[in-house]
């Protein structure tokens, strides 16, 4: 069930990527913001971008074209509780 409460994030492998992820998001006109990664994800220092739910198949084909390496696409419930998105292989 969606509902406003709900946020978008995409984690990344390294912190530079994720300033370069941001960089390219601003280029294409897609919204990105920088974020903390929630501890509920990673006990470990790292960046995530904040997106929105309409802009994910955009935002995932950038990172295909650019060959952005992210590690996971998430939607963060209104409890807090993260759930994966895109079933990686």
């Amino acid at each position: 069930m969606a509902g406003n409460d709900e946020k978008y994030i995409i984690t990344f492998k390294k912190t530079t990527i994720a300033f370069k992820f941001e960089s390219y998001c601003k280029k294409e006109n897609l919204t990105a913001k920088l974020r903390p990664v929630p501890t509920k994800l990673s006990k470990s220092c790292g960046y995530a971008c904040s997106i929105k739910k309409d802009e994910l198949d955009t935002i995932r084909k950038l990172c295909i074209d650019k060959n952005i390496d992210y590690s996971q696409f998430y939607r963060i419930d209104k409890d807090g509780k993260p759930h994966k998105l895109f079933k990686e292989a």
